[in-house]
């Protein structure tokens, strides 16, 4: 059953939208203008860039939070070419702001910004293979592996969730009772909006799940970098969720540094010397350190092979 907020969202959207003609078509161009672009096929200024994404998301998607529950784990991975064991957590867990002009282009983030990029787990062995696979992990590396656990509701937008609806395809994280309820939103669009409409919304949907699940190739940051500050606007929202480009089904997240310093406790850590990439985010890796964490300090222990 839908709240009555979530419904009067549609019902003004439908509103405004339903008359508008073949806003399908409209969408479309300006995907495919994106889609150019990244090609490097054609050039667009950043606020170029900004328009086009601020009005596809603003007006063709119904975007809302999921509240991912106190005590869900977070794990992640930083890579070191060299063995390394890093002593401070901050600097584990993102890029300090201090040091935010170290700060690259990224997938969800811009020159600058600083961002937590990790990933949800649920076995130890699943979580620790996306994050080796998302951090770009490669043979001989040394990965320092950050787990946290959420002390309260950590709230994300999952970007792309109702492509996954229109395909029936449930991302197996997610309790049947939260996809049902997003099934129920796109189900009431579709009732509500002209097919012109729902179509919009749903092309929007599947050309936002597609960028982020793209390999890095073109101008493909320069489009999905601006994503995260237009989905995590406003100060209830902590980031995004969205499914690991490596591993498919697994989710992944950035969120916002201040989300990560007041709803997260970072537990542990565990370092790893990677034998073998094996492809599709799965890695013959040996634990050569346990870390525990202490007032910001992680103290390392050799784990005798």
């Amino acid at each position: 059953m839908l709240c009555i907020e979530v419904k009067s969202l549609i019902d003004d959207k439908a509103s405004d939208l339903n008359p508008r003609g073949d806003l399908a078509s409209y969408v479309s161009k300006k995907i495919s203008i994106l889609n150019n672009f990244i090609a490097g096929n054609r050039i667009l200024s950043e606020n170029n860039i900004d328009e086009i994404l601020t009005e596809i998301i603003g007006f063709f998607t119904t975007s809302l939070h999921i509240p991912i529950e106190s005590g869900t784990k977070f794990l992640r991975a930083r890579t070191y070419k060299a063995n390394h064991l890093e002593t401070d957590v901050s600097k584990l867990s993102y890029i300090p702001k201090k040091l935010s002009d170290n700060v690259t282009l990224g997938r969800l983030n811009q020159e600058k910004q600083s961002v937590y990029y990790g990933c949800i787990y649920f076995n130890d062995n699943g979580g620790i293979n996306v994050a080796f696979s998302e951090s770009n992990t490669e043979v001989s590396d040394s990965v320092n592996i950050l787990r946290s656990t959420a002390n309260s509701d950590v709230n994300l937008y999952y970007v792309g969730i109702y492509d996954y609806v229109h395909r029936q395809c449930r991302p197996r994280f997610m309790p049947q009772k939260m996809f049902d309820y997003f099934k129920a939103v796109y189900e009431y669009q579709e009732k509500m909006f002209t097919e012109s409409v729902f179509l919009a919304h749903l092309l929007c949907d599947m050309f936002l799940s597609d960028i982020l699940r793209r390999k890095e190739s073109g101008n493909l940051y320069k489009v999905t970098s601006r994503l995260f500050s237009i989905f995590s606007e406003g100060g209830d929202i902590d980031g995004v969720m969205y499914t690991s480009v490596k591993s498919e089904g697994d989710p992944v997240v950035a969120l916002k540094t201040e989300a990560v310093d007041n709803k997260l406790d970072h537990i542990s850590c565990d370092s790893y010397l990677i034998i073998k990439d094996y492809g599709y985010a799965k890695y013959n890796a040996i634990r050569t350190h346990n870390g525990t964490i202490s007032n910001n300090s992680i103290s390392w222990l050799e784990i005798k092979i």
